[in-house]
């Protein structure tokens, strides 16, 4: 396990057995725990660390678990898995995702693309707001629970936020389907609350008692039945407003 990963020179595209050679020389657009991202054209190629008994014990992406995102999922604002990677003696290795164009990127940073989120409109925010809770109502209704969810996984596009990554979602079939909505209501009220998070620590420069009351903010925010719905009826009167300034205001609320 502790082993230096070994990258494939070569992969397949199990969709149309097309190969994609020199896969070390792509360029790298991520890397985690799990694995290694190359760009290839408009898609994101995900090599996979592991063998396939360590992915199934750590709950990362399987190969019956990829074959069920692909097929049974469309979501909109969740990157989700395309097709599969398999090396040349047919083992799946990986798989290839949309490859979005991260504006708030460190490499693009002092660069006219370079993009924060509070260089946005508000009403930016209130639409992906309506079109994540709607891909978290399609994993609950497909089964599946957002596990996992970070500050890696964010990625910000011209249309603002998209999430990436997931590899420890879960389909499961031995909980309740309110059990399963609950789960996802909790992480999409989260997804928007830590995004805002990031960004006040930004902007509004916090100690420790600062930072302990954002972070019960966010843990308040997640687990409201009313969130989103207070969100947006906040945002509504300033839609056409950079999202920087409601931040400033939301933060001087929340820390005292």
């Amino acid at each position: 396990m502790g082993r230096k990963m070994v990258l494939p020179e070569k992969v397949i595209l199990r969709s149309n057995l097309k190969v994609i050679s020199g896969i070390s020389k792509l360029e790298k657009v991520g890397a985690g725990h799990d694995g290694i991202v190359f760009r290839f054209n408009d898609n994101a190629l995900k090599i996979l660390k592991y063998d396939i008994n360590l992915r199934r014990q750590r709950n990362l992406m399987t190969f019956e678990k990829i074959l069920y995102f692909q097929d049974e999922l469309n979501l909109k604002r969740i990157i989700q898995p395309r097709d599969i990677l398999l090396d040349f003696e047919g083992v799946y290795s990986g798989y290839v995702m949309d490859c979005l164009d991260n504006l708030a990127s460190s490499k693009k940073e002092g660069t006219s693309s370079y993009k924060r989120l509070g260089d946005f409109l508000c009403e930016d925010l209130i639409e992906a707001s309506y079109e994540l809770e709607d891909d978290f109502n399609e994993l609950t209704e497909k089964r599946v629970v957002a596990k996992d969810i970070n500050r890696g996984s964010y990625i910000y596009t011209d249309n603002f936020l998209h999430l990436c990554d997931m590899d420890k979602y879960l389909k499961v079939d031995n909980k309740t389907t309110l059990s399963v909505s609950d789960e996802n209501k909790k992480m999409c009220n989260f997804v928007i609350a830590k995004a805002l998070y990031y960004e006040m620590q930004k902007l509004y420069g916090v100690d420790k008692t600062g930072e302990k009351q954002l972070n019960n903010w966010v843990k308040k925010s997640s687990n409201s039945r009313t969130f989103m719905q207070e969100l947006r009826t906040d945002l509504a009167g300033c839609a056409d407003e950079p999202l920087h300034d409601y931040v400033l205001s939301k933060a001087k609320k929340i820390v005292r």
